[in-house]
Formats: structure tokens, sequence, C-alpha cells
């Protein structure tokens, strides 16, 4: 029964994410082709603002928490997605060059230094979206601060 539940969700993922991929070059194709790349910049950074409000809304009407909490600790998750990957990525390479030089001698490249952040619409998205949560989650509890 196991086996036939992973196959059906391992069928759904590649599915989904072959779904993803038309519907990507879709409107890769027609529609922001078409765009300037300032205006493609800000379509691309208003849907991120757009799905990630959405997602906290989700999350909040889901879980029955007011929305400024949900805001409070989805962005500090949506954050963490966008940042830990990059922030890693960099480790994982050198650690690679570490072991194919120890083993073979081989020197592929310079190490790599994380540098934070890269101007994709997507991260500055998210940051803008984390910093104004944590802008209107300090503002909505200051009273109780004082």
């Amino acid at each position: 029964m196991k086996f036939f539940f992973c196959m059906v969700f391992l069928i759904v993922a590649v599915s989904v994410a072959g779904a993803l991929s038309k519907i990507s070059a879709f409107i890769e194709k027609h529609l922001l082709s078409k765009l300037s790349s300032f205006n493609r910049y800000g379509l691309l950074l208003v849907v991120t603002l757009l799905f990630e409000s959405g997602l906290v809304a989700t999350i909040s009407v889901m879980s029955g928490w007011n929305f400024i909490d949900s805001w409070f600790v989805g962005r500090i998750f949506l954050i963490a997605i966008i940042w830990l990957p990059a922030y890693f990525r960099p480790f994982q390479e050198n650690a690679s060059r570490t072991v194919g030089k120890f083993h073979s001698g081989f020197e592929s490249g310079a190490v790599a230094i994380h540098r934070g952040g890269t101007r994709h619409p997507f991260f500055v998205g998210t940051l803008l979206f984390t910093t104004v949560g944590l802008f209107v989650s300090f503002g909505y509890y200051f009273p109780y601060f004082i």
C-alpha cells in the first residue's frame, strides 16, 4: 500500500512540475518577453508580494490565527526559504572543491564567499514583505511594549 501511495505522489509531483514548467514557458513567451526589463522586474515583484500575502492569508485562515500573527511567523519562514539556500550553496561548493582537491589533486576554482542576497525580484519581494511585516507587527504590538 505504501508503494502505491509513493508512486501516486511521485506521478502527481512530476505532473505538477511539468505543468508549472509549461505555464512558465507560456508566460515567458507571451507576456514577459513583451515587457521592458523594468516592467518585468516590477511585475515579478508584485506577483511575489501577492503570492506571499496569499500564502500567509491562507495559513491564517487554516490555523485560526489573525493575519498579523501569521504574517509575523510567515515572514520568518519565507525569508529563511529564500536566504538559507543561497547562504549554504557556497559552503557545499567549497566542500566539494576540497574533497576533489584532496582525493585527486584537481584544482576546481577559488573559494566562494557568501555575498548576501541578489537583486532578483523574488528575493527583493520577500525582503520587502519581511521588512513591512516586521514594522507592521511592531506597530500593532507596540502598546504591549510600553
